[in-house]
């Protein structure tokens, strides 16, 4: 097995386990059982059974398509990050219309 068996042992792999055995593995780790020990609490997977997904030959093509990935990541999530800031500054600085109430159903009432 590899690390492409991951997400067949963790559910998102975007979440906390996934994310910490990802970064793990880019940063050189590859003992499995080391790997395993990452497991969140959370987690509904074993340790042994993560720990036997994660056995195998780490080629480095893959390890190196796996970097990149983390990297674009990163990168998407903090561009979201920076919107969704963007965004809520935008709607705070938003007064509402005077002299109109909500019908409730979308269109404004004087």
């Amino acid at each position: 097995m590899t690390p492409s068996e991951l997400p067949q042992v963790v559910s998102d792999i975007t979440g906390t386990t996934g994310m910490q055995i990802i970064r793990a593995i880019v940063a050189g780790e590859r003992d499995p059982v080391m790997l395993a020990q990452l497991r969140h609490a959370r987690c509904h997977s074993s340790r042994e059974t993560i720990a036997k997904a994660l056995t195998g030959q780490y080629r480095a093509e893959h390890v190196f398509a796996l970097t990149q990935s983390l990297i674009l990541y990163d990168c998407y999530t903090a561009q979201i990050a920076a919107c969704d800031a963007q965004m809520e500054q935008q709607y705070a600085a938003m007064q509402p219309s005077k002299g109109f109430i909500c019908s409730g159903k979308g269109f404004p009432m004087q």
